[in-house]
Formats: C-alpha cells, structure tokens, sequence
C-alpha cells in the first residue's frame, strides 16, 4: 500500500479571526458533526499504545481525545438510501499549535492521517489553486491528508474524500461566520 497525500483548503473570510478557528479544532466536536455523512458519534478511551506506536502523534500535541464515529457513506450518488454503506470508524485526535491531528481507522483497511492547519494563505503548497476573492482574508483553514488503502479502494476512497472534506473544512468556517465572536487567545503561526 502506497499512502496517498491530499490537500484541501477553504479561505477564512475576513471577518473571521483566525484563532476562532483553531479554538473551533480544539474542541473536536465542530470538525467531527461538519461531515456531510456523519450521522452520529460517541466519546471512547483513548488507548495509549495506539497512540505511542504511530509517529504521526508527535510531542508538540496535546488534549488527547478518542471517538467512535458513524458515517453513511453514498456507494451511488443521488439514488437513494439503498445504495449507502454506514462505517464505523474508531478516530483520535490530538491538538497542537495551530491545529488539530486526526487518525481515522475506517473500514477495508483504509487509515486516514489527517492534520487540519489555520494557515497564512500560500504558506502551504498543492491542493488546489489559491485563487483570492473579494472578502477573503489572509488565512486558511487546510487539511494535509495521508490516506493508507489497497491500490484497488483509491479511486473510490479519493472521490468521496475530496468532495466531503472540502465540505467538512467549508461547514466548520461557515460556522464561525454565524456564531458571535468571543475574545480569543493567540496560538497562529507567523507568515
């Protein structure tokens, strides 16, 4: 299995401050129930060695939190509840800095090593092309992920993937956008 790398980006409008958006990471709950096919979850125990044993958790991490999550994924787009397939997918995450880590161990052997980054715009490269509109500010909300998966499950696991995550990353700024702002803390990098 050779791991493919995708990165999906959504601008922060100006009136968003950045920070809000890392505060929104660290509490897990707003990027778990942004999923367009998320149709429940539950808190579990985090298991340390399955922490310890993957370097993808690293030292700078903090507030360790483990969930169980369920999806219903569409197998055939717009025909109907039928052609779906509910997942169960055992999930944990860890905050650093300016963002949070998430490694999602879905069904068929698929293991998704996700990091979601508030960004200067630019700051990180590939994905999609940048293009700066009227009302955008100067940082974004992106996911670097690593997907593991049989040779065979990758078409169908990148289609899905680069549609719902562009969603889940859209959903968590459109958030913000409608919640009054609270006065945040200071956790971003410097361009």
């Amino acid at each position: 299995m050779s791991p493919m790398t995708m990165i999906t980006r959504v601008p922060l409008p100006e009136s968003v401050n950045p920070v809000l958006v890392v505060e929104a990471l660290h509490a897990y709950l707003p990027l778990i129930e942004a999923n367009p096919y998320h149709i429940g979850h539950e808190r579990r125990p985090v298991d340390l060695d399955e922490v310890v044993a993957d370097t993808f958790f690293s030292d700078d991490g903090q507030k360790l939190a483990a969930f169980v999550v369920h999806d219903r994924i569409p197998i055939i787009k717009n025909v109907g509840a039928w052609a779906t397939k509910d997942v169960v997918i055992p999930c944990v995450f860890q905050s650093f800095e300016y963002g949070v880590r998430c490694r999602a161990d879905a069904s068929g052997g698929v293991t998704v090593r996700s990091s979601y980054e508030v960004r200067p715009r630019g700051q990180v490269q590939g994905g999609p092309e940048d293009v700066v509109r009227p009302g955008e500010g100067d940082h974004e909300l992106v996911e670097i992920a690593t997907i593991d998966c049989l040779a065979i499950m990758k078409p169908f696991v990148k289609q899905g993937y680069n549609t719902a995550h562009q969603e889940i990353l859209q959903r968590v700024v459109d958030g913000l956008v409608r919640t009054p702002a609270p006065q945040p803390q200071n956790y971003l990098p410097q361009a």
